[in-house]
């Protein structure tokens, strides 16, 4: 049982019972459709979680207030529009209540007062409309529209104390100005045209909790070898961490994500064997087409992970190139030492914080020193560094980029190379101003890493500094659709590639979301400051520029300029004129 803060929002079909002894058929047939076409790609654009579903309503979960809301208007705007040509009698509304508190996690579900609040309010909404409580109202005053109107302190059955409550604006208009829902033309993503697949974490049965590291890197060596694929859409790892320890559907999980398949697995050490089961589930077919046990000695773990993946890969009926399948396999570990650094390294690798990154470099290090002939060291050594670089990890940036360059220049010279080495090398070669050997260092790793938001992400950032910022729009929403839960950086990516390829409308949402990811993110403020100063908008444009300056008072154009490689100058000249004429000092 876990307990946590979260927003929940309940939503429930008005007249549920008449519209089912109307047009049974019709009816369920229409709300399946909403769940395909609106609800569900709604929830994965607002990083939203559908509890469960039950016949007259949905209960989800949201990490934010501002997401939830934001989830909920556009959902309103869109019913709205689809209810635009439908009779009276068929037309399908719903109201929606949402609240901020307490829930307790059991097996997938939640309970608590925090969601029988939410289920509460949902009966205050008007059809088609939102009610929120005050907690809710105290967070998103001034991130979402404003004109929240107050409907008083309401007492709800089965709760102590009276709840304010706040009835929400729906309108389109108001749903295209919020800075989340603005966001969506830019970060809106068509499914990917290959098989995909997510990997949830597998479980780790048994008392030994210090042994859950081996379920980990299990499963991330199993990733590590199909991002490697080039007819496979993986989703990144890290993202499904947040599955961890909850009891839900594979069908849920794929819609949430918008994926084909999902694996699932469970592992069990005793002694010196160990058993893994797996289960690999088509979503929409509904069924699964994998199930197998495997029951190993431990020293051949490698060759077990191997098996594991060439059976998904033969049940997906991927299509694998020749050359990869000497590249990917990953039974050459054959030192068990090292078997056991690299699966602690990446169970710390993937948490993606400063300390687990630390742990993380130690453990590949020593991967290194025990079997010298394995990529898997010094391309994980050389990922910690730049991490540390950054993202402001380390306070010798310099001294982590020469490391990080140093450990990829090793990984790129291994025969069997898993591109990490090339992703980062090539980024660096950039800040050196060696734009064609970046161009080409940095496509050999996305070529080598197809599923990887890390290699797509920074192959998007040298090919907008090398002038074709069309491509780099390319490479970055791929990056972003591998990573589904969107990191800052990678949307600061989109959004300059979006403002030098012309497109600035698309670039001030994108940026805007990155700074709401990120309150202090300057990175996205700048390229929304010169959105804003390169169409003209000088009050916007100057209301950026002094949030840049109270957030570092220091800043200055002329450091600034020597940090953005443009290949073209006119193009680092074009930036920073336009900073400045928004009043930013040189």
């Amino acid at each position: 049982m876990e307990r946590r803060l979260a927003a929940i929002l309940a939503a429930d079909v008005v007249g549920y019972s008449r519209l089912m002894g109307a047009d049974e058929a019709g009816t369920l047939a229409a709300l399946t459709a909403h769940r395909d076409e609106i609800i569900d790609p709604m929830a994965r654009r607002y990083n939203g979680r559908t509890v469960k579903l039950m016949g007259d309503g949905i209960l989800m979960e949201f990490a934010s207030a501002v997401d939830a809301v934001a989830f909920a208007v556009d959902v309103q705007c869109c019913l709205q529009e689809r209810n635009q040509d439908v009779r009276g009698e068929r037309r399908i509304d719903y109201r929606i209540g949402i609240n901020v508190g307490d829930i307790i996690i059991e097996k997938g579900d939640i309970f608590g007062d925090g969601v029988n609040i939410a289920s509460r309010l949902e009966g205050l909404a008007d059809p088609g409309g939102i009610c929120i409580s005050g907690t809710v109202h105290d967070q998103v005053a001034g991130k979402v529209p404003q004109g929240l109107e107050f409907m008083g302190a309401r007492s709800l059955k089965n709760i102590d104390e009276p709840v304010r409550a706040y009835r929400v604006p729906v309108s389109r208009e108001l749903s295209t100005s919020s800075p989340v829902a603005s966001a969506s033309a830019a970060l809106e993503f068509a499914p990917p045209n290959l098989p995909s697949i997510a990997i949830l974490p597998f479980k780790s049965l048994g008392a030994d909790a210090e042994k859950d590291y081996i379920a980990d890197g299990i499963r991330f060596g199993i990733s590590a070898t199909l991002v490697q694929l080039s007819g496979l859409f993986l989703v990144h790892a890290p993202v499904l961490n947040n599955y961890r320890g909850k009891d839900i559907a594979a069908r849920s999980v794929g819609a949430e994500l918008d994926v084909g398949y999902v694996l699932e697995g469970a592992v069990q050490q005793a002694g010196n064997r160990i058993r893994v089961t797996i289960q690999l589930t088509d979503v929409e077919a509904r069924q699964v087409i994998l199930a197998e046990r495997y029951d190993r000695v431990l020293v051949d773990i490698f060759q077990l992970q191997d098996e594991i993946t060439k059976n998904v890969i033969a049940s997906l009926n991927i299509k694998v190139v020749a050359n990869e399948i000497d590249r990917i396999w990953f039974s050459r570990l054959t030192n068990p030492e090292a078997v056991e650094f690299y699966y602690r390294g990446a169970s710390h690798f993937y948490e993606l914080n400063k300390d687990d990154n630390a742990i993380a470099r130690h453990m590949f290090e020593e991967l290194h020193r025990v079997q010298p002939d394995a990529v898997v060291g010094p391309s994980y050594v050389s990922a910690t560094h730049w991490n540390d670089a950054f993202f402001g990890w380390t306070d010798c940036a310099a001294r982590s980029i020469d490391e990080a360059a140093d450990w990829a220049k090793k990984a790129m010279n291994y025969e069997e190379n898993n591109g990490i080495g090339h992703a980062i090398y090539g980024h660096l070669l950039l800040l050196d101003g060696k734009y064609d050997e970046a161009l080409a260092t940095c496509t050999q790793g996305a070529e080598l890493r197809t599923s990887c938001p890390l290699a797509h992400g920074l192959l998007g950032l040298v090919l907008n500094y090398c002038g074709d910022a069309d491509a780099a729009v390319k490479s970055a929403r791929m990056a972003l659709q591998l990573e589904k839960v969107y990191p800052a950086w990678l949307i600061d990516i989109l959004a300059a590639a979006y403002r030098d390829s012309g497109d600035v409308e698309l670039s001030i949402p994108a940026a805007k979301e990155s700074i709401r990811l990120n309150p202090q993110n300057n990175d996205a403020r700048l390229i929304l400051c010169s959105d804003y100063a390169l169409t003209a908008n000088r009050d916007q444009a100057r209301r950026v520029a002094d949030e840049i300056i109270a957030t570092e008072p220091k800043f200055r154009l002329s450091t600034y300029a020597k940090n953005q490689p443009y290949r073209n100058p006119a193009m680092r000249e074009r930036l920073i004129a336009a900073l400045g004429e928004a009043g930013l000092p040189d």
